[in-house]
Parts: structure tokens; sequence; C-alpha cells
């Protein structure tokens, strides 16, 4: 990874604490890399697992598979992938979440975590959905 590179995702994950942190979640902060025992990128909301990307390759379906594994290694009960999008404020970016994660167990399907359908919103949707399931 070229520093360049390294400087985007490591602004893109301070951007998305400090949004967190405006939302009221204080604790958030980000997480030191931990190579393949990555736990998320952010760190300080109980049983949440956040992984941030900034580059723009637009991997989605391996950042998700990537997001899995590291809420395994969490053991977080609820997980999201954060994707920056050029030329929209961070409240703005898109955030991708397993539709088995979003509510009630009518909502939920069988199958393994990487057979589930993903939703896409915005962080700011994310934040405010967080928050109506008790997330603090």
């Amino acid at each position: 990874m070229s520093t360049k590179s390294r400087a985007r995702g490591t602004d893109t994950e301070a951007k998305v604490v400090k949004y967190l942190k405006q939302e009221g979640f204080s604790l958030t902060d980000r997480r030191v890399p931990n190579g393949r025992f990555d736990r998320g990128d952010i760190t300080g909301i109980e049983g949440v697992c956040i992984e941030v990307k900034g580059d723009r390759s637009n991997r989605v379906s391996a950042w998700k598979a990537e997001t899995i594994a590291e809420a395994k290694n969490a053991a977080a009960g609820m997980y999201l992938l954060v994707v920056r999008v050029e030329y929209k404020p961070v409240e703005r970016w898109d955030v991708h979440v397993p539709w088995n994660l979003l509510g009630s167990e009518s909502m939920k399907f069988g199958g393994e975590p990487e057979d589930w359908q993903w939703v896409r919103m915005d962080l700011r949707l994310a934040v405010q959905w967080l928050k109506a399931m008790g997330y603090t």
C-alpha cells in the first residue's frame, strides 16, 4: 500500500470517528490494525464492528467478506462497512449492512453471513438506526 493510499485511509477513518463523536458516540476511536486478526477499523461502540474503506477501487464484495471476518474476530453481533464517496460529506458516505442484522426476527433469513443480502444506506441513517437499536 502506498503512502498516499495509507494517508487517505487514515483520513477516511478519522472523518468517520469525528462524525460518530459528533452524533453522540463519544468513545469511538480508530483501532490499531492487527493483521489477519483485525477487529474492524473503529472501536468504542460495544458489540459493533465497523470497517471503513477510503480507496477508489470499489471492491465492495471483497470488503464485505473482510467485514464479516473482522466481525467474527471481534465477536461482534453487529457490523457495517463504511465506504467513502467522493464529493459527498461524511454523513452521506455509503454504509453496507447485512439485511439479517437490520431488525426483528421476522426479517431474518437462514444461511451463513457470507450468503446474506446487504442493504446500502448513508452514514447519517446508519447512525440513527444504531441509536434506535440501542447502541451507544
